[in-house]
């Protein structure tokens, strides 16, 4: 069975992981680049999305404009397709309060700890 990479995969914040400690609060963890956690709360994300076949398609997300490159975007696709939410795997456009920008892909875990914590 497929895994979630459980890290950013583009913008600001790629390649570092995405981890859960409780059933309400996820972070990044910023071991990687020597800076501090990014903790994600309603202080520190002022938006998310959930990256659907559609929306991607489609090219309605804001959130997209920043941290991909229009080759990416194909692999996009496949990470945002039903069969890939169905096996527990989602991909997530992340904008913070300070401006930036990340594209994740998290387990089930995960997102249900960001969707309890932030309101899209």
């Amino acid at each position: 069975m497929a895994s979630a990479k459980n890290m950013v995969l583009a913008g600001d914040y790629a390649g570092l992981r995405v981890f859960r400690m409780s059933a309400t609060l996820a972070y990044i963890s910023g071991t990687m680049k020597k800076m501090d956690d990014i903790y994600l709360t309603p202080e520190t994300v002022a938006r998310y999305e959930l990256m659907t076949d559609d929306i991607v398609r489609s090219g309605n997300s804001l959130l997209l404009t920043g941290p991909l490159d229009p080759g990416s975007l194909l692999k996009l696709r496949l990470r945002a397709s039903a069969a890939m939410q169905d096996k527990g795997i989602y991909t997530i456009a992340v904008k913070f309060t300070d401006g930036k920008r990340s594209l994740m892909e998290v387990d089930d875990k995960i997102y249900a700890a960001i969707a309890r914590r932030i309101a899209p």
